[in-house]
């Protein structure tokens, strides 16, 4: 299934899962990007930038200013900025889907309650976990950018799904 989204509100999305942004500005009409350096890739996007570093302190003020009216929210921020997980959620209309990208150690139920904040009751969220692929001899790999987006885009795909592990996860 391919979603289509009115608006979309990307936050850390020009790194690692520039690739799943560029899959969110084809599903949508209007697309903002919410990063450090958001302005590159907003362009090639069409998109709206929004510079904003989490370490300000007036980050949630300037998420909070963006309109209420997102059908869907991917966020993927350190744990020092989780605090910025529910001011970008609350930006969703009611029925709108917030997609939040873990690390591996969110495998883990209670560390991955502790990171989030219990989301609004008239919103969707799914939880995309970053996990690693074994490697021979017992080893393992993290995940490659192109693995990371396609897997929140299979999430998005998928409404289904609460939580996604992508590949192998401690916890």
């Amino acid at each position: 299934m391919t979603p289509a989204f009115d608006k979309g509100l990307v936050v850390g999305g020009t790194g690692m899962l520039a690739q799943a942004s560029e899959w969110i500005a084809a599903q949508c009409q209007n697309l903002t990007l919410v990063a450090r350096h958001p302005d590159a890739l907003a362009a090639k996007l069409g998109a709206t930038p929004l510079q904003l570093d989490w370490a300000d302190p007036d980050a949630a003020d300037r998420i909070a200013a963006l309109p209420s009216d997102f059908d869907l929210v991917l966020t993927w921020v350190h744990d020092a900025a989780a605090g910025l997980v529910r001011p970008c959620e609350d930006r969703l209309k009611p029925g709108g889907r917030s997609i939040r990208v873990h690390g591996s150690l969110s495998a883990d139920l209670q560390t991955r309650a502790a990171r989030d904040p219990n989301p609004r009751p008239d919103i969707a969220r799914q939880v995309v976990i970053l996990g690693w692929h074994p490697e021979p001899g017992g080893g393992k790999r993290w995940l490659s950018n192109d693995e990371i987006s396609a897997g929140v885009i299979a999430a998005i795909r998928e409404p289904v799904f609460e939580a996604l592990t992508i590949g192998g996860a401690s916890g």
